[in-house]
């Protein structure tokens, strides 16, 4: 099939495209937490969130092809550092997140050391097993003095002064406040930071010599081996680098709601298999996929949040769905997984490129027209 348009990787309708797109994207970004009600700001830090934690989770299994179904412990271990050291050592809840990224990479890096002998289902049962463990550890009577025990943790909110502070731009303020009602724009931006933050990280690491050993490991381990790819160092850095990326949004999660309990959502298995939904649908092995992947979710989840009253089901699907008495966004999520991986095995971002490819050609850039560096640091995916 003859494509309608052809674009030059680096002329000029490349980078209009890219300016557009940036320039939507930051228009967006300010507009949620000046403009939008405070319902939608919940639902975007809430995407947020699951954003963070499943690009971490990506850069572990979608580029280096170790599974992982316990990435809901590195995510409580960020949480309850910032919760432990705000709450019982009076900590500012930013130097925590420093000190739960520092834990949860060494952490992650122990659990490496069962991947360098094991991989597969074997491996995912091990991750899994740490899942489990986890809420059961923070449980512990033992303790108790420090975790808190089955009742959790509370007050690891912001209190830096005592006074309200804000930060204005020429009488405007796009950020919120520390305390109070206008909290939540403040706790939007602190989780867009940790997206961003991510985001350069995953990207940085992707686009480097790094991540073609990553690549080569996820395709073929022992090939990867015999061109010289250090097999243990590679598999540990990613380990531990992907649950220190994923406690941050762990103890943004603290931060946001002043509490962490040992039964939360994202501290469970359950947390580890959204992050892991989160990723394949969005496309895995891609650097927008969970962007993607956890932006749709929480608009089905959002959007069937009403639905366990069969008045609020639209007429049409109403007979598919009024029989539970519960909303049923997470069940509708978990069909597109299964539709997609018959229709878009690459996810909602590998479908997407197959069907500009129908209509828009990308030629690369002419042979001879970059530098040395620039051809060696060539990333192995766009």
């Amino acid at each position: 099939m003859k494509t309608i348009a052809t674009i030059k990787s680096g002329g000029t309708a490349s980078w209009a495209i890219r300016l557009v797109t940036a320039a939507v994207v930051v228009y967006l970004m300010f507009w949620i937490p000046t403009s939008a009600s405070n319902g939608m700001i919940d639902s975007c830090i809430t995407a947020l969130t699951l954003m963070a934690a499943a690009m971490s989770l990506n850069l572990l299994l979608g580029y280096t092809g170790l599974i992982s179904i316990g990435h809901s412990a590195f995510f409580g271990i960020g949480a309850y550092t910032t919760g432990i050291l705000v709450s019982r050592y009076g900590w500012s809840p930013f130097q925590t997140l420093a000190v739960a990224f520092v834990i949860a990479f060494v952490v992650g890096a122990l659990v490496s050391l069962p991947a360098l002998r094991i991989k597969g289902v074997y491996l995912a049962l091990v991750t899994l097993a740490l899942g489990l463990v986890f809420p059961q550890l923070v449980k512990a009577q033992k303790l108790e003095w420090l975790t808190g025990g089955a009742r959790g943790l509370d007050k690891t909110g912001f209190r830096f002064t005592k006074d309200n502070p804000t930060y204005e731009i020429f009488g405007w303020n796009p950020w919120g406040s520390l305390r109070g009602e206008n909290v939540k724009p403040f706790h939007y931006w602190i989780a867009m930071i940790i997206v961003i933050g991510v985001y350069l990280v995953c990207r940085g690491v992707v686009k480097s010599r790094a991540g073609r050993s990553m690549i080569a490991i996820r395709d073929n381990e022992t090939a990867a081996a015999v061109m010289g790819v250090n097999l243990a160092i590679t598999k540990a850095l990613v380990f531990g680098l992907s649950a220190a990326l994923c406690a941050l949004p762990g103890s943004l999660s603290a931060i946001r709601t002043g509490n962490v309990t040992p039964d939360s959502t994202n501290i469970t298995v359950q947390g580890a298999i959204t992050f892991l939904i989160v990723m394949v649908v969005g496309g895995a092995g891609s650097l927008w996929g969970p962007i993607i992947g956890a932006g749709l979710f929480v608009f089905i989840t959002e959007l069937t949040g009403d639905w366990s009253d069969p008045d609020q089901i639209p007429g049409i699907i109403r007979p598919l769905f009024s029989w539970s008495n519960t909303p049923p966004g997470s069940g509708i999520f978990a069909i597109l997984l299964i539709v997609l991986m018959f229709v878009a095995p690459f996810g909602i971002v590998g479908m997407w490129r197959r069907l500009v490819a129908r209509f828009v050609t990308v030629t690369p850039r002419p042979a001879g027209t970059g530098t040395i560096e620039s051809v060696v640091s060539a990333p192995a995916e766009a």
